[in-house]
């Protein structure tokens, strides 16, 4: 069996100061989320378990287990800048790599670029896998910007890590 190579990438707003409807949070409380999420991926996808090996402030490896499926990672912060996530390469599993990367093009504008990278084994004529991989990367990644927003309002980032 072959295997490609899917490449995605897409922007979240965050903040949007010309609307008054939406509360502003700050670069700090989007990066204390986007931790979270790298360090307890369960708080943001049911049906997966966590559990990360700490490496120092900057690494870990974290391994996910989904079902039958174990996921071994290796992540990387680079602070308040971007989060690097690489499966590794030596376990039995399918090469993925993403990254999540703040960016403020204006003061005040937040925006998070999300980019995914990954083996995708040869496409069945009749599924397009590519496309439904990126209407769920799109949600996953809409849903955990949604929730890092409720969780800078309530200032409940602390009491959600294990």
């Amino acid at each position: 069996m072959s295997v490609d190579t899917f490449d995605f990438e897409h922007i979240v707003q965050v903040n949007d100061p010309a609307n008054p409807q939406i509360a502003d949070i700050t670069r700090s409380q989007l990066w204390q989320g986007l931790v979270l999420r790298a360090r307890c991926p369960q708080r943001f996808l049911e049906g997966i378990d966590c559990h990360s090996h700490p490496e120092n402030d900057s690494c870990f490896v974290r391994e996910i287990r989904a079902g039958e499926s174990n996921f071994y990672e290796d992540v990387t912060l680079e602070h308040e800048s971007r989060i690097l996530t690489e499966t590794h390469k030596d376990k039995p599993q399918i090469y993925a790599a993403s990254e999540a990367s703040i960016e403020e093009p204006e003061e005040g504008y937040l925006f998070v670029r999300f980019r995914y990278c990954r083996e995708m084994p040869e496409a069945n004529a009749n599924v397009d896998i590519a496309e439904h991989l990126k209407a769920a990367y799109r949600q996953l990644d809409t849903d955990a910007i949604s929730l890092i927003r409720i969780m800078a309002e309530d200032d409940s980032f602390h009491s959600s890590i294990n």
